[in-house]
């Protein structure tokens, strides 16, 4: 599912970035290709409560910033400010521990090494604040999507798993008053809330076995900010 909520991320970004005019393509239209540097924070406004099985202490897991590359692939369709999305999300220097991808997994995680495998999200995103409604200043699009990323309930058979992925996406066209014609009009800051609604430790759920119990539900909320560097127009806006 993550792989869902990265890529409507970026689609809603390059939704609101693009110039959005009426396209005529008959289902999807052509994508557009979207880089998007950032920082991630978890636990934005939910931190669960875990008890470390070792000392029997009741901990809060503590949120962790990371800096994230996501690149996402945006093809608006013939509904009206409906698009499919498909998005890669790496974080490069994130450690085992501090990867947001990672913090529950159910597998051990003995030294800790580097967790830079991406995931992959795919959705669709709806465009809520059009940059015709935002004067050509702001955008805000909500995007679901499948992230297939790193496994992290007990149960799980596989390294990786399907989760349901919700995202709320606001970006700020910085270069608004530039021409049309230059590239830095399409350039922006976004900022995304992304929440994993589905597929995390549950209260009760020891993970990973043997090391901590889950006091509380994992309700991963994770807020991310960066910048939306697109390297192709849109075929056609929404």
């Amino acid at each position: 599912m993550r792989g869902i909520g990265a890529f409507v991320c970026i689609s809603l970004v390059a939704a609101a970035l693009g110039a959005q005019q009426p396209h005529h393509c008959a289902l999807v239209c052509a994508p557009a290709l979207t880089l998007m540097p950032g920082m991630i924070r978890t636990h934005a406004f939910h931190a669960p409560r875990v008890r470390e099985l070792a000392t029997n202490q009741v901990v809060t897991l503590p949120g962790k910033s990371s800096f994230e590359v996501i690149g996402a692939f945006v093809a608006p369709t013939a509904v009206s400010r409906a698009s499919l999305f498909a998005s890669v999300q790496w974080l490069p220097n994130a450690k085992e521990s501090a990867n947001p991808y990672t913090l529950y997994t159910a597998s051990e995680l003995g030294e800790r090494p580097r967790a830079n495998a991406p995931s992959v999200t795919m959705g669709a995103t709806l465009a809520l604040l059009t940059p015709t409604m935002g004067q050509g200043w702001f955008t805000l699009n909500g995007n679901v999507g499948d992230l297939f990323s790193q496994a992290a309930e007990p149960d799980d058979k596989s390294s990786y798993s399907h989760k349901l992925d919700l995202d709320l996406v606001g970006t700020l066209n910085v270069f608004n008053e530039l021409p049309k014609s230059e590239y830095l009009h399409r350039v922006g800051l976004y900022g995304m809330l992304d929440f994993v609604a589905t597929g995390l430790p549950k209260a009760g759920d020891e993970v990973p076995k043997g090391e901590r119990l889950f006091v509380s539900d994992a309700r991963s909320v994770s807020l991310i900010v960066g910048l939306s560097v697109p390297f192709a127009p849109m075929a056609s806006g929404q």
